[in-house]
């Protein structure tokens, strides 16, 4: 009995990633891989910036395929989320809530999209768009924050809403 489960063990640990390898490289299977150019960079929070977020999957007919939600971040960048929401607050009023003298500032934005191809989706990445002063008409696309979770299958017509919710102390 102790042969066949570790039989079955080796088994599992020598051909499951085999086949997760092979699926980058053969378009048969109709996964692709997208290719992430964001490297993860390590910034020190200090515990100013709250960032939490939804994940809402819905097929092409509208039915709840998937609902995700998390405050636990697998990248953070406090400086790229300060120059958003400071970005944003130049738009528009941003709320400012007073807890026994704390002073919050809180914003919430929407993103949907409607998928056109295959995929599998493993994380949620907040891209923002920084404008440099040397280079005022392209801006960089910097990672605010990530949202690392089990994958969703996605495809064509699936719509994925994505409320991001960031939180700052002004004081």
């Amino acid at each position: 009995m102790n042969l066949y489960i570790l039989s079955a063990i080796v088994i599992f640990v020598l051909f499951i990633p085999v086949s997760f390898v092979g699926a980058d490289e053969s378009k048969s299977t109709g996964i692709e891989f997208a290719d992430v150019i964001f490297a993860p960079q390590k910034f020190e929070d200090d515990g100013r910036i709250y960032v939490f977020v939804q994940v809402v999957q819905r097929d092409s007919s509208g039915n709840l395929v998937a609902f995700l939600q998390s405050d636990k971040m697998t990248n953070l960048n406090p400086n790229t989320l300060n120059y958003y929401i400071d970005s944003r607050a130049q738009l528009m009023d941003i709320p400012v809530y007073d807890f026994g003298g704390q002073l919050v500032q809180a914003y919430g934005e929407r993103f949907t999209i409607t998928q056109s191809t295959h995929d599998i989706v493993a994380s949620t990445l907040l891209i923002i768009e920084i404008s440099t002063e040397e280079n005022p008409d392209e801006p960089q696309r910097q990672l605010g924050a990530r949202f690392a979770h089990d994958g969703l299958v996605m495809a064509p017509g699936d719509i994925m809403e994505t409320h991001w919710f960031v939180a700052r102390l002004l004081n």
